[in-house]
């Protein structure tokens, strides 16, 4: 019994040790159910040998971060097909020289490959439904070779030079990209310079099944929105081809399409919004005269008259918003000042703790301030239609000028304000307008946060704003302190909404866009 009970230690204690040679590589948990319906999700687990040079990633679904792993020697790897790659899945890996993807990607989120110091090589083989973006490779000194082989349906990454990865000139396209990102530098491919490649084709068609399948799938989920968006881009290439594969992959994106809103854009919610209607909603607005107590109190502790300036009511309003957008930095994450909701306490409060606060609180200082100077102002919550689940509103401000007869919207988290083609300032209503049917819009080029990173037209008014410009919910008396717990009585709030919905999270909802838009008379 004794020589049976050691021979078992012996063996328990010779398979540890070869089993701690090995990595197991087993399911990330990512998704609960598959992407595609009837496809694996992961093998049971994959086995390498801690010390394996290169290694081989089979077709899989998706697959956790190979950095995490401990290999100690590996220089290349090679990957079949796969639905999705995580951002980062090769980080701080010091040995990992080269990376080979022979199959078809579905999606990878960006960054793929970063801090790896030896990485040389990327070769995309197969086809990619879409990527993330912008920086695919970061902080990896000695790549210089990042290869696609075959078709990019929607391609998010580029090479600037900001990314650090100092040897990398270019990406060298043996394929087509059919979108790129904009100011990238990168070329789209025209559809008749891939009309006679049958590979490239053959590969677009094997894309087309990949996204009507996810298109399709009980549990595609996020994935499905980000494959719509490139079936988008895929479809007329199909079609201007001839493929067969276009009416089929047309109809899967119809079927996603009525599922929701879901795979939609921003843009093209607010534009199935429904219109606006005149009703039996008589509204009042009211806006504290600048001999208000505490409006005279903020007005000669800031010694707002000269912040203001002398200039026209336009340039007072512009002074005011970048005062108050340069004193009091944003922090989304860090809501509103503790103590009274005024501007001296927001400001006050920014400096004594070295921090910022969020849009509401910026909105609502700007407000103030506005006020003090005698310019009607409110601030005003732009919300998501999707608002039970999406917390991420906006709060800004539209200020009265009275040189223009109208409002102006004015935003002191991005010192933005917006106007049409001619140069004429336009209040969110306008805006609104303008977004849903596809008129031009400019953002002052100094729209900015918090000083340090310049803000796009388009992240902000075709994805931030276009998101948030579906309810519009303000107070019907404009005021310093106009919320809070301090003992002045507090005024209801009012929401601008399309027929048929209900914001239940305020006072009054109306649909008439005429009374809500009232000027301060």
């Amino acid at each position: 019994m004794n020589k049976i009970y050691f021979l078992a230690l012996l063996l328990t204690a010779i398979c540890r040790d070869i089993y701690a040679e090995n990595i197991v590589i087993k399911d990330p948990g990512y998704f609960t159910a598959p992407l595609r319906d009837g496809h694996r999700v992961f093998p049971d687990s994959l086995v390498f040998d801690r010390d394996a040079e290169e290694i081989t990633i089979p077709d899989v679904e998706t697959i956790g971060r190979l950095g995490d792993y401990g290999f100690t020697k590996l220089r290349k790897v090679t990957f079949g097909n796969i639905d999705y790659l995580p951002g980062g899945i090769f980080y701080y890996m010091p040995t990992i020289e080269e990376v080979v993807f022979n199959g078809m990607i579905g999606h990878f989120d960006c960054t793929l490959m970063g801090h790896c110091p030896n990485l040389k090589k990327v070769t995309f083989r197969g086809p990619i439904s879409s990527t993330g973006g912008p920086a695919g490779f970061y902080d990896n000194p000695r790549l210089e070779s990042v290869v696609f082989e075959s078709i990019v349906s929607n391609l998010g990454i580029d090479n600037s030079a900001e990314y650090e990865c100092g040897k990398l000139a270019e990406f060298t396209n043996h394929g087509a990209f059919l979108a790129v990102p904009d100011g990238s530098g990168l070329l789209t491919t025209d559809t008749e310079l891939i009309a006679g490649n049958r590979k490239i084709i053959s590969d677009m068609e094997l894309l087309a099944d990949w996204q009507a399948e996810v298109l399709r799938a009980e549990n595609s989920g996020w994935l499905r929105a980000s494959t719509y968006q490139s079936a988008n881009v895929l479809l007329p290439a199909l079609t201007k081809l001839g493929s067969a594969k276009a009416e089929s992959l047309k109809a899967a994106m119809d079927y996603a399409w009525n599922l929701g809103d879901y795979v939609k854009t921003k843009i093209e919610i607010l534009k199935e919004s429904p219109a606006y209607a005149s009703d039996s909603l008589s509204l009042e607005f009211h806006y504290a005269k600048p001999t208000d107590s505490i409006l005279t109190i903020t007005r000669n502790r800031f010694n707002l008259d000269s912040i203001a300036g002398s200039g026209d009511d336009v340039s007072r309003i512009k002074n005011l918003l970048y005062w108050v957008h340069n004193n009091i930095p944003h922090d989304g994450s860090n809501g509103l000042a503790p103590g009274p909701r005024t501007l001296t306490n927001t400001y006050e409060s920014a400096r004594r703790d070295s921090c910022g606060y969020n849009c509401r609180a910026l909105a609502i200082s700007l407000a103030e301030a506005l006020l003090a100077e005698g310019i009607p102002a409110r601030y005003i919550t732009c919300l998501p239609k999707d608002w039970e689940n999406d917390n991420d509103c906006h709060v800004i401000c539209t200020a009265w000028s009275e040189s223009l007869g109208k409002w102006i919207w004015v935003d002191p988290t991005f010192a933005a304000y917006v106007a049409d083609e001619n140069g004429r300032l336009l209040h969110p209503g306008e805006v609104r307008y303008r977004l849903q049917h596809d008129l031009p819009l400019l953002l002052n080029e100094d729209a900015n946060w918090n000083n340090q990173f310049a803000e796009t037209r388009e992240e902000y008014l075709d994805e931030y704003m276009a998101k948030n410009l579906y309810i519009l919910d303000t107070c019907t008396v404009s005021q310093a302190e106009p919320e809070g717990e301090d003992g002045r009585p507090k005024a209801p709030f009012v929401s601008l909404v399309p027929a048929g919905v209900v914001f239940p999270h305020t006072h009054f909802n109306t649909t008439d866009e005429v009374e809500f838009w009232q000027g301060p008379y």
